[in-house]
């Protein structure tokens, strides 16, 4: 009997051997999932398969592409529930059409081509942990112009999604005109966002002049460009301006140095009117800096993407808020899939 509960417990024991090494390959091989999703963006697959069904010769001939290697990427994606396959002819899976073809409901294709640039980004991780600094490869990188004009475009589809969401659960006055200064606001989604929900609400993005051309060029296509303008300016090194009920920082401060925070959330304090409300949308990392999962990921992003950027802990940030003058912050929650909540805090009345 004992002889036998050993051999049980060895069992048991490889059983779970075993499954902690697929946990770590599963980890560890990840890459290729997002290659095959992000290589099929890349090459227009799924855009060859918008509301059609099609063989792999006729993929490869739209898209410039090898047959052989085209039906071997086919089948990956099929594998992995991209896409579908009847015979010897592929098709898109009700994801794949809807979030990953133009004109989609969800498309967000652009955004993803992003990630293939950040995929890159990724690969200098180990160089980064050694020296601490951004890559230099990573900067030139971002030297192109049209890689700033893809990423706000990329942005703005992410945005676009969520903004109105935001823009409800921010519950801002109806019944009187409020003034909105979006710093850092690249797209504009958010702003433009409110200014379709509150109707006597005016909005100024205010950015570096590489993206006001764009952010213009965005804000022209909607509705409301008579109550959204982009202001150039550098919050590094330039005054806000005064007078604002709301100020947005949504994905700015991760960018900046400690001290850089700091100095920031100061200089929105001055240009928001006595009753003004700081709106912050950001990473934010529990106290050991170690979660939430998604927020320690993205503090190594800021690493290989920013020379000091980085994420706040919550305790650290409230500090600020109230070093800087504001009252305690409270937190929004957003409906499940918009992501991480909103941090809000009041300039004093008197």
């Amino acid at each position: 009997m004992k002889e036998l509960a050993n051999q049980n417990a060895n069992g048991v024991a490889s059983q779970t051997v075993h499954q902690q090494l697929r946990q770590l390959q599963e980890i560890a091989r990840g890459y290729r999932q997002a290659q095959i999703l992000l290589t099929g963006i890349d090459l227009g697959v799924f855009e060859a398969l918008a509301g059609r069904r099609a063989t792999a010769h006729e993929v490869a001939e739209v898209t410039g592409t090898n047959p052989c290697a085209m039906e071997l990427l086919l089948n990956a994606a099929v594998a992995l529930g991209l896409l579908e396959k009847h015979n010897s002819q592929y098709s898109n899976t009700m994801l794949t059409e809807t979030c990953l073809t133009p004109g989609g409901v969800g498309d967000i294709s652009r955004s993803l081509r992003l990630d293939s640039a950040f995929y890159h980004r990724w690969g200098h991780l180990a160089e980064a942990v050694r020296t601490g600094k951004r890559p230099e490869d990573e900067r030139r990188s971002e030297q192109p112009e049209d890689w700033v004009r893809n990423f706000i475009y990329a942005l703005y589809n992410n945005a676009r999604l969520v903004a109105p969401a935001i823009a409800d659960a921010l519950t801002l006055l109806e019944d009187r005109p409020m003034r909105v200064i979006d710093i850092g606001g690249g797209h504009g989604g958010y702003s433009l966002a409110l200014a379709q929900r509150y109707p006597l609400l005016t909005a100024t993005v205010f950015e570096l002049p590489r993206v006001v051309p764009i952010a213009r060029e965005l804000i022209a296509q909607t509705g409301v460009a008579d109550r959204v303008s982009v202001q150039v300016g550098n919050f590094q090194l330039e005054e806000l301006g005064h007078g604002y009920d709301v100020a947005l920082l949504f994905g700015v401060l991760n960018g900046e140095s400690s001290e850089g925070r700091l100095a920031l959330i100061k200089k929105v304090f001055e240009a928001l009117k006595p009753g003004g409300k700081i709106v912050i949308r950001d990473f934010v990392l529990d106290p050991d800096g170690a979660g939430p999962a998604d927020a320690a990921v993205f503090a190594l992003q800021m690493l290989l993407a920013t020379d000091a950027g980085g994420l706040d802990t919550r305790d650290v940030l409230e500090r600020w808020l109230g070093i800087a003058g504001f009252n305690p912050p409270h937190l929004i929650s957003l409906p499940d899939g918009i992501g991480f909540s909103l941090t809000v805090a009041t300039k004093p009345v008197s």
